[in-house]
């Protein structure tokens, strides 16, 4: 939304948009990898066979630290210097959205 205010037009002026967005950035940093690491070792047993829960579950992964990556340089330089990054975090917010949706669909 912040990075895209042509579609967003009433987040680009909105304090509290920023500042959530920064705060749900620095939350994911820190849970995202004690909770994915945590839920990995919990599911180890299940990871061994091949299911749409694993292969979404391994997307969900993949794509949280590209979020990650991608998302620090941004919080540090601003999205409207960066635009290759920008893209790659627009990109994986999506596919880290569809990914959690088919993992919560799909035959556990």
């Amino acid at each position: 939304m912040l990075a895209y205010p042509e579609i967003f037009p009433w987040a680009e002026e909105s304090t509290a948009a920023s500042l959530l967005h920064i705060w749900a950035g620095i939350f994911f940093i820190v849970i995202f990898p004690i909770y994915s690491w945590d839920h990995i070792r919990g599911h180890s047993n299940r990871l061994k066979k091949i299911s749409v829960v694993t292969a979404t579950g391994i997307l969900q992964f993949f794509s949280g630290m590209g979020l990650i990556f991608s998302g620090i340089p941004l919080l540090l330089y601003s999205a409207d210097v960066l635009d290759f990054p920008r893209e790659i975090h627009l990109i994986l917010t999506f596919v880290l959205a569809l990914s959690l949706i088919l993992h919560k669909i799909s035959e556990k």
